[in-house]
C-alpha cells in the first residue's frame, strides 16, 4: 500500500472505522450496569485505557500497513470513545444534559431533525448565524435513524471525536511518518481531553487539525514536501470546514497561515508572487463550503441592524493565560518535553517553526483578548486554549524521536529505544485516561430531564419545573393543532425549547441569539407587552411589533396570580444576566382570541389567530 493510498484509506475509511467502534462501545456500555458514584466506572476506564494503549502500541510496532492502518484507527477512536462512553453509562444525555450552552446546541440538533431546511435554531424567518453544518449533519442523521435528537446528541458527540482523532492523525500522515503521526494524533486528543475540549465537539472538529495545518501551511509558503497544489486544495477544505462548523477557528487558523506567510516573505524562503498564487488556490478551495453558510446570512443582514453579544462572555480559562507545560499531569509533563524541543528546534526544524507559531500565535490571541476588553468585548481565548496545548503536547512526540536518535547515536539499540518510547507513552494514555472521570464529574449529566419530563432512572418530581415538559408540549400541540415547526413561542420553560422544534420568540441566552434578531429590542418589546393597558392593546402591540408575535406564550404563575415571563439582558463584564421579568396581568389575556390552560406552574396562552411559520 502506497502512502498515497494509506492517506486516503485515513481520509476515507478512517472515519467509518471510527464510527463503528463509537456504536460498539454503546451498545455494550448499555449491557454493563456502572453505578453512578461507585469505583467500578473508574476500574472499567483504567483497565480500558491499557488496553487502548496496547492497541495503539501495536498499531505502531507493526510493520505491516495493512495491520497498523486499521489498529491506529481502532485505538485513535477509542481513546476519546472509551472513558466518555463509561462515564455517561448512567444516562442518555451529553455532558451537562440540556444545561448551560449544551441548551442551544440541542435546540439546534432538534430543529434540523425535524426538517432539512436551512434555518436559525431559535428564531423564525431568518438564515442562522452561527453554523450550523455539524449540528445539520446530525440532526439529519437522527431522523434518519429515527432517534430523538436530544438522545442522538451523545453518540453524535462522541462519534465526531472520534473521527477527529482519526482526521488528525491523517493529516500528520501527509507530513511525517506514521508512528509519528499516530503519536501526535494520540497527544492531540490527550490535550483535548484536559482543556474539556469535549464540551464542544464541533468546535474540535477543527481545532485539533490547526497543528498539522500549520505544519502543511508553512511547506506551502516554501513549496516543498510534494504536491503544492494538492496541498493547498486540502488546506483550503479544512479552513472551509471551519467556517461551516465554528467560525472562531477558522479565524485563529487563518492568523496562523497568515503570519507563517508573513514569515516566509520576512526570511524570503517565498516570492510574493508564488505566495500571492498559493494564497490564491487556498482561498478558491475554501470559499465554496463558506458560502454555503455565510452567504445567506450576508445577504439577510445587508443594511440591516444587527446587534450581537456572541463576544460578551469572559471564561476562567479565558482570564488567564494557559501554561499546560507547568501543570502536574501526563499532558503537562508531554506540552514540557514539546516546548523545550520547539524552543531548541525552531529555526532548523520547520515543524518545531510551525508548532512554535501555531503557540505564539495562541498568546497573541490571549493579549488581544485582554486588550478587547477595553472595548467592551473579549476574543473568547479560552476557545483557543486546546490548540495550544495540542501544539505543545505534539512537539513531544518529536523530542521524544529526536533523543532516540541521540542514544543511537551513543550505540543504545533502536529496538530498546522504541521499547521505552511506546512504555512511556502507554503510561502517558493511561494516566491521563483514567483521570477523565474525576475531571467531567462536575458537569453532572446524569440530572437532567427527559421531555417527558422524566429523570434518566424514570421518576418524576412534580416540584420541580421540568417535570412539566411533555405535559406543556402536549397541551401547547393540542390547542394549536400544528407541527411545532409552525408555532413561535415565548417560553418561562427555555429547555421545552431544546426538546421541541418550536420557534422561540427569544433566545434563551444573549450571546447565542441571532444578531439579526436584535436582541435587546425583543427584551423591551416582551416588556411592553405586560405594560398594555387592555387585552385590545396587547393584541395590537403583538401584531404591531417588528418581529413574527408568539403564538403561544408559556408564563410562570406566581402566588398572586401574575403571570411572569423571565428575560434576560447582556450586561458585560457582569457575568449576571438575570433581569426583571415581564409581568402580565391575567386580565390581559381575558379575551376571547385566547385559550388559556395552567399546567403545574405554567399558564399556556394560545391564540389560534396567528399565522402559521411558512
Amino acid at each position: 500500500m502506497t502512502r498515497r493510498l494509506l492517506a486516503a484509506a485515513d481520509l476515507v475509511v478512517g472515519p467509518v472505522v471510527a464510527v463503528g467502534v463509537v456504536a460498539a462501545g454503546l451498545l455494550l456500555a448499555d449491557r454493563i450496569t456502572v453505578p453512578a458514584g461507585s469505583n467500578v466506572g473508574l476500574a472499567l476506564t483504567a483497565t480500558g485505557g491499557a488496553l487502548v494503549a496496547a492497541v495503539l502500541a501495536a498499531a505502531a510496532w507493526s510493520r505491516s500497513p495493512l495491520v497498523a492502518a486499521p489498529l491506529a484507527w481502532v485505538g485513535l477512536a477509542a481513546l476519546p470513545a472509551l472513558p466518555l462512553t463509561l462515564f455517561l453509562a448512567n444516562t442518555p444525555h451529553y455532558l451537562f444534559g440540556v444545561g448551560g450552552d449544551q441548551q442551544f446546541r440541542v435546540a439546534f440538533l432538534t430543529r434540523f431533525a425535524d426538517s432539512a431546511r436551512l434555518a436559525d435554531f431559535a428564531y423564525a424567518d431568518m438564515p442562522p448565524y452561527y453554523p450550523a453544518a455539524w449540528f445539520w449533519v446530525g440532526g439529519r442523521a437522527a431522523a434518519l435513524l429515527g432517534v430523538d435528537a436530544w438522545a442522538f446528541h451523545k453518540p453524535f458527540s462522541i462519534a465526531t471525536l472520534a473521527v477527529t482523532a482519526v482526521l488528525t492523525c491523517a493529516l500528520w500522515g501527509l507530513v511525517t511518518s506514521r508512528p509519528r503521526a499516530v503519536g501526535a494524533a494520540v497527544a492531540t486528543t490527550l490535550a483535548g481531553f484536559v482543556t474539556l475540549a469535549a464540551y464542544s465537539p464541533y468546535s474540535w472538529l477543527t481545532a485539533a487539525l490547526v497543528p498539522p495545518l500549520a505544519v502543511l501551511g508553512l511547506r506551502l509558503v516554501r513549496r516543498t514536501g510534494g504536491s503544492w497544489v494538492r496541498t493547498a486544495l486540502l488546506a483550503g477544505f479544512v479552513l472551509g470546514l471551519a467556517a461551516v462548523t465554528h467560525t472562531q477557528i477558522l479565524v485563529f487558523a487563518g492568523f496562523v497561515l497568515t503570519v507563517l506567510a508573513v514569515d516566509g516573505l520576512v526570511t524570503r524562503t517565498t516570492r510574493p508572487a508564488t505566495l500571492a498564487v498559493t494564497v490564491g488556490v487556498v482561498v478558491a478551495a475554501a470559499l465554496p463550503l463558506t458560502l454555503v453558510h455565510w452567504l445567506p446570512y450576508l445577504l439577510a443582514s445587508a443594511g440591516e441592524p444587527t446587534y450581537s453579544a456572541g463576544q460578551h462572555f469572559l471564561a476562567e480559562a479565558g482570564s488567564r493565560w494557559p501554561l499546560p507545560m507547568l501543570e502536574a499531569t501526563p499532558v503537562g509533563a508531554l506540552c514540557l518535553l514539546g516546548t523545550v524541543w520547539v524552543v531548541a528546534r525552531f529555526r532548523t526544524d520547520p515543524v518545531a517553526r510551525a508548532l512554535g507559531v501555531t503557540v505564539a500565535c495562541g498568546y497573541a490571541w490571549y493579549l488581544l483578548s485582554t486588550a478587547a476588553l477595553a472595548f467592551g468585548s473579549t476574543l473568547l481565548a479560552f476557545r483557543i486554549q486546546p490548540i495550544l496545548t495540542a501544539a505543545l503536547a505534539c512537539g513531544a512526540v518529536w523530542a521524544v524521536a529526536s533523543l532516540a536518535g541521540v542514544l543511537r547515536d551513543r550505540g543504545v539499540r533502536a529496538g530498546t529505544c522504541a521499547a521505552v518510547a511506546t512504555a512511556l507513552a502507554a503510561a502517558v494514555v493511561v494516566g491521563q485516561v483514567q483521570s477523565v472521570p474525576q475531571d467531567y464529574a462536575w458537569t453532572g449529566a446524569a440530572q437532567d430531564y427527559r421531555p417527558d419530563g422524566t429523570r434518566p432512572d424514570g421518576s418524576r418530581d412534580p416540584a420541580d419545573a421540568n417535570a412539566w415538559l411533555g405535559d406543556l408540549r402536549a397541551t401547547i400541540d393540542g390547542l394549536t393543532g400544528r407541527p411545532p415547526r409552525e408555532v413561535v413561542v415565548a417560553s418561562a420553560n427555555a429547555t421545552l425549547l431544546s426538546y421541541v422544534p418550536y420557534f422561540a420568540f427569544q433566545a434563551s441566552q444573549p450571546q447565542y441569539a441571532n444578531p439579526l434578531a436584535d436582541y435587546p429590542a425583543r427584551t423591551d418589546e416582551a416588556r411592553r407587552w405586560a405594560a398594555a393597558a387592555d387585552p385590545g392593546r396587547l393584541l395590537d402591540a403583538l401584531d404591531r411589533g417588528p418581529a413574527r408575535p408568539p403564538s403561544v406564550i408559556v408564563l410562570e404563575r406566581s402566588a398572586d396570580g401574575a403571570l411572569r415571563l423571565p428575560l434576560a439582558q447582556d450586561r458585560f463584564p457582569d457575568p449576571r444576566q438575570g433581569t426583571d421579568p415581564a409581568v402580565f396581568a391575567p386580565q390581559l389575556f381575558d379575551d376571547p382570541a385566547w385559550q388559556r390552560r395552567d399546567v403545574g406552574p405554567y399558564a399556556v396562552l394560545v391564540r389560534a389567530d396567528v399565522p402559521p411559520v411558512p
